[in-house]
């Protein structure tokens, strides 16, 4: 049976604070926004040595940890602990169950983004950790820094379709990001104040677009967000 065909919209979700063990910002899921599949989970935390998060298993995901402030190490089962410091990011293919964890760094406090999307529950095999910056390059597009995180001409690649990106302006100015009918976008505002299709989006705020050819996101100089774009449907490439 076909999937039924997108809407066509573009609206903006607040985050939901989070603070039973460390501070998180929440947009999916929340009341507001429960699910929107793939993605299963979006938001940012700040964390400490005496609040932090617990090993906590995934299965049948994708896992992006993404770095904003800080540093920390990352510990993925009964594996080695590896630094992680701002700009580092992870990338966790959990097709079976596996543990994972941050942990901040002593004296310090660390802030990152996390998303989490869906791997068809038939998918088999071991975890893979992939890993990126902190000194990918940024390359610029109609005035915005751009830092390619997964996909196509990243350093990480899905195996779900996902792709990302951190998009810093520079100077006032707009750029556009190529969906196609069948993937889902999700704006995350880290910082500044922009809009999406003419929708304001500030700081904790995220614009979830789909059934659009594209979307023009519109920022002030140090307007800072997340770009991921998803398949509607979960697959995978193996």
């Amino acid at each position: 049976m076909e999937p039924p065909p997108a809407s066509r919209s573009v609206r903006i979700a607040s985050g939901e604070i989070e603070s039973r063990l460390v501070s998180t910002r929440l947009v999916i899921p929340s009341s507001a926004q429960p699910a929107w599949p793939p993605f299963r989970r979006l938001g940012e935390s700040i964390a400490s040595r005496g609040r932090q998060l617990p090993a906590h298993a995934h299965a049948a995901e994708e896992v992006l940890t993404y770095v904003i402030e800080g540093f920390a190490s990352y510990q993925l089962d009964a594996g080695p602990s590896v630094p992680l410091s701002q700009g580092s990011a992870r990338l966790l293919t959990a097709l079976s169950r596996v543990n994972h964890r941050v942990v901040p760094a002593e004296g310090a406090a660390i802030r990152w983004f996390n998303l989490v999307v869906g791997l068809p529950q038939a998918s088999v095999g071991g975890p893979q950790l992939q890993a990126a910056g902190p000194g990918v390059p940024p390359v610029e597009v109609d005035n915005v820094r751009v830092v390619r995180l997964v996909g196509p001409e990243a350093p990480m690649r899905s195996s779900a379709g996902l792709e990302c990106a951190d998009l810093l302006f520079v100077q006032e100015s707009t750029t556009f990001a190529t969906l196609g009918g069948g993937r889902r976008a999700i704006v995350y505002a880290l910082a500044g104040h922009g809009s999406v299709d003419q929708r304001d989006l500030s700081s904790g705020e995220a614009a979830l677009a789909e059934g659009l050819p594209a979307v023009a996101i519109r920022g002030a100089p140090g307007f800072r967000a997340i770009l991921a774009t998803a398949p509607r449907e979960l697959r995978s490439d193996r």
